[in-house]
């Protein structure tokens, strides 16, 4: 019986390892499991999952466990693939150093033109990475970064530093340091930090600051948690970056908003570069004259409770203005509450019920409706 049989129940075991006289009791079984997340790459999709399912399944019909699915969810990661090169007619692998990149198109040393593909690393393919070389490169913190910007955790990655992600993630860490440095540099100019000093402009940018940093905290929470859209929580804790790089200098000196708003944005970003995190946090603990008791807990950041999103903004009548597409194209907009408008199916509702829905959508069939995690858009496909 192969390893795919011990790799079916392993889960089982785990809720009670040291049993010598049964697999496993029911009632620790049933105090652990199902097993919340599970996380695996697409061959595990047709042998171990199925194995898996199958056995808590029997267990389930024989009275040993009192659920019959074994995981709540499932996550498929995608590949990290690596840039291939092979002889067009043979279709040799070939090493970097046995190609010549000086012309416009590689070709090898030997003679041949060279295809280049990206392909699952592997030694025979001559494609792989030395992660240490990456990390003394780059930090590990940014090939971390890296990896999670690069794309969703389901989809593959096409390693080339040379693109869009990296540069981006670089520049947003030298923002944040940036943010640190100004907060700092503002609280030495002499003034005691005063609140009721600001004025009416001011206020207003304080308020777009505290609203950011909330709308930050919901959608930076549901992704780590829900959907695990860690590229998307990305996007927001750079949008957050955004508003933070364009506050006045009397915002900085007088608003408790900034403050709390670059503190959650500095423990947000701990799970993904806790070095950089880290760094960032001792900063802000030693600004002068801190409005926020946040910057007087102390402590390393890792140890930071979570943020949590003030209740007066989950309060607040907000609304957003909704894109509508139908097959890609834009028909109009609809506003729609904040408080729904990542949900999907409320959002597919209310926008059936709008003018736009009851003229253009109410008598045609919608074969999907997709609403984007990062802006608000969302896009019917339906039958021409």
């Amino acid at each position: 019986m192969d390893t795919f049989v011990d790799s079916a129940w392993y889960y089982f075991r785990y809720t009670d390892p040291h049993n010598t006289d049964r697999p496993f009791e029911r009632h620790l079984a049933d105090h652990w499991l199902p097993v919340d997340v599970y996380i695996g790459g697409k061959e595990h999709a047709v042998m171990h999952l199925y194995y898996a399912r199958f056995l808590c399944h029997f267990c389930k019909d024989q009275g040993l466990v009192a659920h019959r699915e074994p995981f709540w969810k499932l996550l498929v990661q995608g590949l990290i693939k690596g840039q291939t090169f092979k002889l067009a007619d043979s279709g040799q692998y070939l090493k970097r150093d046995q190609i010549d990149f000086t012309g416009k198109e590689p070709v090898a040393l030997s003679g041949g033109s060279v295809e280049v593909t990206f392909e699952k690393m592997s030694k025979s393919k001559h494609n792989g990475l030395d992660p240490q070389e990456v990390v003394q490169q780059y930090g590990v913190d940014t090939i971390r970064l890296y990896i999670l910007y690069a794309a969703p955790p389901e989809q593959d990655i096409l390693w080339n530093v040379k693109t869009d992600a990296l540069p981006g993630v670089l520049r947003w860490q030298s923002r944040l340091w940036q943010l640190v440095t100004k907060l700092r540099g503002a609280r030495q100019l002499g003034d005691v930090p005063n609140p009721s000093l600001l004025k009416k402009k001011e206020l207003a940018e304080a308020k777009k600051i505290w609203d950011n940093k909330n709308y930050a905290i919901q959608e930076v929470t549901a992704h780590f948690t829900e959907d695990f859209l860690f590229n998307a929580a990305l996007s927001r804790l750079m949008g957050l970056t955004n508003t933070l790089s364009s506050a006045t200098v009397r915002v900085l000196q007088h608003s408790v908003e900034f403050e709390e708003a670059l503190a959650a944005l500095v423990i947000m970003a701990a799970p993904m570069a806790p070095h950089l995190a880290s760094e960032l946090w001792a900063g802000l603990c030693s600004v002068k004259k801190p409005l926020s008791p946040l910057l007087l807990r102390g402590g390393d950041v890792l140890q930071q409770p979570w943020p949590i999103v003030d209740p007066e903004y989950l309060e607040a009548p907000d609304f957003v203005e909704l894109s509508v597409l139908i097959n890609n194209k834009l028909c109009g907009m609809v506003t729609i509450p904040l408080q729904v408008s990542k949900d999907s199916s409320q959002v597919q509702q209310l926008v059936l019920e709008s003018p736009i829905g009851q003229k253009l959508l109410s008598e045609r069939r919608i074969k999907r409706a997709i609403l984007s995690p990062r802006t608000a858009l969302i896009n019917f496909l339906v039958d021409e």
